[in-house]
Formats: C-alpha cells, structure tokens, sequence
C-alpha cells in the first residue's frame, strides 16, 4: 500500500471521527449511507416502472421521463393505471404519498443548511435566516438512529413497490407480490409523514 493510500484512509477516519461530534455517530454515519444508497435504487427503478406502466417503448428514443424530476416520477406513479386492480392501485398511490414525504426528508438531507448538535443534528432546507425570499417552502429533517431506521425501513419498501409494480404490469399474475407488501406500505406512510413533519408533531406536542 502506497504512502498516498496510508494517508487518505487516515484523513478518511480523522473526519469522520470529526463528524461524530457534529451528531453523526458510527451508527448514524451507516444510516446516511445505507438510506442515500435505497433511495438511489428508488429512483432508477421508477423510471423504468413508468416505461412498464404506461407501455412506453423507449429504445432509440428519448423517454418522456428524460427531462422530468423525480417529483413528477412519484407523481406519475399515483396516478390511476389499468395495469392495476382496485386493491393494487390503492397501495401504489398511498406508496407515491409516501414517497412524496420520503423525498422531502432526503432533500433536506442532501440540501440542507446543517445544524450540528451532539444529540442529533438537524438539516434546514430553504431557511430565510438572510431576510431573503424563497420560491419554495423551509422543511427539516432530523437526524438519530432511530429516524434513520425508519428512513431505510420506508425506503426499502418504496423499492419493493416499484419493482413489483413494474413486473406486475406486465404480467398480472404478479399483482399478489405487489398486494403482499400492504402491511409495509401503511407503515411506510405513517413512517414517511413523521420523517417530514416531525418539527410540526414536536411543537404540537409541546402546545
């Protein structure tokens, strides 16, 4: 191993020890990783669910999802298909509800103004702290152990969702697959909604 190597992998572990007393634990620092990785998967595999749902042959071509955002991707996925049942529809709109809270949290995540705290750091998207005006609204998310579980725990039912929808728009025999996750998936909204509301849920507790 080259003196190079030795010494990134030690300024590699001098941050991140440096990190946990920003909030980031060993344990939350994993977390990070591991959520940051499933929403990746989340977000490819959509796009390809939507080629499935809507029938759209994309070889050689430009696919309608090319130029959109993600937002218009979960967006998409709620709306009304004949690829699926009544039961499945259900599930896969309230799974784009989810999505839809899930997506504000990491968006904080990955762009927000962070708030270091021993006990849990906290990121603020969009703040006004300069006077400035903002085109879009100030959220939060909050950063622990346990959010981060139910982040991955949410996320990984969203990449469920979407690959068992994809295959099940194709081959309907596959809806039970999609069915079967309706345990998780109403765990995943009420998961999702804390996630993006939580600063709201504490004042109102607090009132």
């Amino acid at each position: 191993m080259s003196d190079e190597s030795i010494l990134h992998k030690e300024q590699s572990l001098k941050i991140l020890a440096h990190l946990t007393g920003w909030g980031f634990s060993a344990e939350v620092q994993q977390r990070l990783g591991a959520f940051s990785v499933l929403w990746s998967v989340f977000e490819s595999t959509l796009e390809t669910t939507l080629w499935a749902i809507t029938d759209e042959r994309v070889a050689g071509k430009y696919p309608s999802t090319d130029k959109t955002s993600i937002s218009t991707w979960i967006k998409k996925l709620g709306e009304r298909s004949l690829k699926f049942n009544q039961e499945a529809q259900e599930l896969v709109s309230a799974s784009a509800k989810a999505a839809v809270d899930l997506m504000e949290y990491r968006h904080a995540l990955a762009h927000g103004w962070l708030i270091p705290f021993p006990s849990g750091a906290t990121f603020i998207r969009n703040p006004s702290w300069n006077g400035e005006n903002r085109s879009r609204p100030t959220n939060d998310a909050h950063v622990n152990e346990n959010l981060l579980d139910m982040a991955i725990d949410c996320a990984w039912t969203l990449c469920q969702v979407v690959t068992y929808a994809r295959s099940a728009a194709v081959d309907s025999e596959k809806l039970s697959d999609l069915i079967a996750l309706k345990n998780h998936i109403h765990r995943a909204v009420s998961e999702a909604n804390e996630l993006r509301h939580l600063t709201d849920l504490m004042n109102h507790e607090k009132s």
